[in-house]
């Protein structure tokens, strides 16, 4: 209950602030929390989110949705591990299975671009991954399940001296998924159909050294996910898909503080690759590899930058921020798949694309007012120069209680897969692609006394040049456009409630456009009218605790709406937990609209059927 009541996010600030003080919409949810409510994995804690929806995609993986904005690779969405953005920088994909369970503490996410301090991928919200930095509390846990599951996971931390820690975290993970049918059109053969069982194998690991105020961290990881490809959008057209990622990162930062002020400088090296499989693409059993020449390594992200926060006394503070990034990809080239030693193609030239962007804000409070304003510059070599401002106005009522109103705007490049992406007959890029721009207004209120935290806003949406994956009649591909002007209008509530034994959270988020056919905003089809998030555990004496989450996603493009029920049973012993996890009780068919293009028809499959999870945890 402590925790819940003294909750402090960082993700839209310089420093730690409850959730009624920041100026964002911003949600916060610890991992054992859910954990306890039969949640296994980080796309499922943040598809407890209100406003979020993280599916399956065709291929595969997790998509994100946030207020119904997504993107088929997610180059929508800002994902940062411990602050650090964390991007693919051809595709923009993400790690979303990179992050050791046992490493997690809690997540951040802002809905909506929220705040100057982020650039690039924000348009639709940020994700932010914190890790546990606890001393002392080392954990290590073992899963198995049905559909295959094995998971392995652990986490370390050691204190060397009063000054300085390390920690260290490791995860395996594989296990099966649904079975897809396949249906394939060769002007020779006919329709060839098949199954292809989907999969999925990770592993990451990473390690923190700390030493007063300096950090150096690295983390690495791979997957790979197995499921089908929509081939040609338009036909009734799916062939076996495989996708691998590889990605590293190393993070440096020291900072030095006084009485009034904090000035930092950081270093960052993301290397982030990924490899595609077709199978049987032109012909049976004749299929197409894209990969990455040299392994990948060119395919980087190098930043550099600082920042400065100056209070100038107790009712104004000053944050001013420079960072400069540097873009890479190596050539990306198609094979056969039965003879990968001989190009067909170049899918993706060789390039670099550096971008400059700053950052200032500044902070005032009067009695009961506090003011904000900023704005952050972009100069992005290819597409130009933009200025996007935040301003906020947050009404403390008592100190139980706040009134926000909240104004941003983010600034997105169309990324090298967009512009640029040749794969004839199956998706060509649009050098003509602008940078999109999303602006939000919020009016929200939060109240946080006893054992209760309330948050409930209302907000409007309105997209320009918005990037589109569209099906073009004239090309017979998937292309990209900037046909997306619109306006969305929607409302959120974020419950939390705690007592000594038991925890309850609801949350639910509603979009008027929802499951609408709108020409210039073809997501809106997509996207639900109503979600709901349903979360409760509670003790029974000192071992025993149960909990369990429902998860409810409304009607959308011509499927009816589910509900996912999930139960935890904890049994906590003296050195070690046990648990059982069933999942999916109702054994609901999940279907979701395939975004590879939005005009699709296609559906993707979530895990299949009623199943089980069994664990350990064990303390050292």
């Amino acid at each position: 209950m402590e925790e819940l009541l003294n909750t402090r996010v960082t993700v839209a600030s310089t420093k730690p602030e409850t959730v009624i003080e920041t100026p964002a919409i911003v949600s916060r949810y610890n991992r054992l929390d859910l954990e306890n409510m039969g949640i296994t994995t980080l796309r499922e804690v943040f598809n407890f989110i209100p406003g979020v929806i993280v599916q399956d995609a065709l291929g595969g993986w997790a998509t994100v949705q946030i207020r119904g904005i997504d993107e088929v690779f997610n180059q929508k969405v800002l994902f940062l591990l411990d602050g650090v953005p964390y991007h693919q920088p051809s595709h923009s994909l993400i790690p979303m299975e990179g992050v050791p369970w046992e490493s997690i503490s809690h997540v951040e996410v802002i809905r909506g671009p929220g705040a100057v301090f982020y650039g690039t991928q924000a348009s639709g919200g940020v994700f932010n991954v914190i890790t546990r930095k606890d001393i002392g509390q080392s954990s290590a846990s073992v899963k198995v399940g049905s559909n295959g599951l094995k998971e392995g996971s652990g986490y370390y931390s050691r204190e060397h001296t009063d000054e300085s820690a390390i920690y260290i975290a490791a995860e395996y993970r594989a296990e099966d998924g649904y079975t897809a049918t396949y249906n394939e059109i060769f002007p020779t053969v006919g329709l060839v159909t098949n199954e292809v069982d989907r999969y999925l194998e990770r592993q990451s690991g990473l390690i923190r050294y700390t030493n007063q105020e300096f950090s150096l961290f690295a983390q690495a990881f791979s997957d790979t996910t197995v499921g089908i490809n929509d081939g040609v959008t338009g036909e009734d057209t799916l062939q076996p898909f495989t996708l691998a990622t590889k990605g590293q990162l190393i993070h440096i930062e020291n900072s030095w503080s006084s009485d009034n002020s904090k000035t930092i400088i950081f270093s960052d090296y993301n290397h982030y690759t990924l490899d595609i499989e077709i199978d049987n693409l032109f012909a049976p059993d004749v299929g197409l590899l894209a990969t990455k020449d040299n392994n990948g390594k060119d395919d980087y992200r190098f930043r550099i930058g600082g920042s400065f926060a100056y209070n100038v006394d107790e009712s104004l503070d000053l944050v001013a921020g420079i960072e400069h990034e540097t873009r890479s990809i190596g050539d990306y080239r198609l094979y056969f798949l039965e003879d990968p030693s001989t190009p067909l193609a170049t899918s993706l030239e060789q390039g670099k694309v550096d971008e400059l962007s700053a950052y200032v804000q500044v902070d005032y409070n009067f009695r009961e007012w506090r003011f904000l304003i900023g704005g952050r510059y972009t100069d992005n070599e290819l597409s130009g120069q933009k200025t996007t401002p935040r301003a906020g106005i947050v009404y403390q009522i008592d100190e139980y209680q706040s009134l926000k109103t909240l104004y941003s705007t983010g600034f997105n490049s169309p990324n090298p897969t967009q512009t640029s992406i040749y794969a004839p007959g199956i998706v060509l890029g649009n050098e003509g692609l602008t940078a999109e721009i999303v602006s939000t207004f919020d009016i929200a209120y939060s109240f946080s006394k006893s054992n209760i935290l309330f948050v409930a806003n209302v907000y409007s949406l309105e997209a320009q040049d918005f990037i589109e994956r569209r099906f073009s009649e004239s090309l017979g591909v998937v292309s990209f456009v900037n046909e997306g002007n619109f306006k969305r209008h929607g409302a959120e509530l974020d419950f939390q409630m705690a007592s000594n034994k038991s925890k309850l959270f609801l949350n639910l988020a509603y979009q008027k456009e929802g499951n609408t056919i709108d020409f210039d905003d073809p997501a809106a089809f997509n996207t639900p009218k109503l979600t709901i998030s349903l979360g409760a555990n509670t003790n029974f004496g000192d071992i025993h605790s149960i909990g369990g989450d429902v998860s409810y996603i409304g009607p959308r493009h011509n499927l009816d709406g589910y509900s996912i029920v999930n139960i935890n049973y904890t049994a906590r012993l003296t050195h070690f937990d046990l648990y059982v996890v069933a999942r999916n009780v109702l054994d609901e068919e999940i279907l979701n609209p395939d975004i590879s293009s939005q005009d699709s028809d296609l559906v993707a499959h979530g895990e299949e059927g009623a199943n089980y999870q069994l664990g350990a945890r064990f303390y050292f």
